[in-house]
């Protein structure tokens, strides 16, 4: 199958122990669903090296895929949306991702997400 260009965009909330499997998780998506290009929007208080380091081995595993990582805060969720809808309009989908202790948290996220972008949703693991 060849893969596409046009990236699939991640919305996501997980415990720092649970990052390693969420990514192993979203690259295999990312393939299944045809694309060669991932944007991680990861909420979380953790710094950008400290989810990177988390993730390092799931990184190197997939180095043939092209990788955006964002980090932000949970105060700036409506920042994220304005990104995601600005940067990212030609998107091939949207994937959601939460562990069990962020699914509260995520839930209400996921009712600030445009309808646009709804329609986009090709798998929801926070249901």
């Amino acid at each position: 199958m060849q893969l596409e260009n046009r990236p699939i965009v991640v919305i996501s909330s997980a415990s720092p122990e649970d990052i390693p499997n969420f990514i192993r998780m979203m690259f295999k998506d990312c393939r299944l669903n045809g694309s060669k290009k991932l944007v991680i929007n990861f909420i979380s208080s953790i710094s950008y090296p400290e989810f990177v380091q988390n993730a390092r081995e799931s990184l190197l595993d997939n180095i043939d895929l092209g990788t955006y990582i964002y980090i932000w805060s949970p105060e700036e969720i409506d920042q994220m949306m304005k990104t995601i809808l600005e940067k990212y309009q030609d998107m091939k989908g949207i994937i959601i991702y939460c562990d069990s202790n962020n699914k509260q948290f995520m839930e209400k996220i996921i009712y600030k997400i445009p309808n646009s972008i709804k329609a986009n949703i090709i798998k929801d693991y926070c249901k």
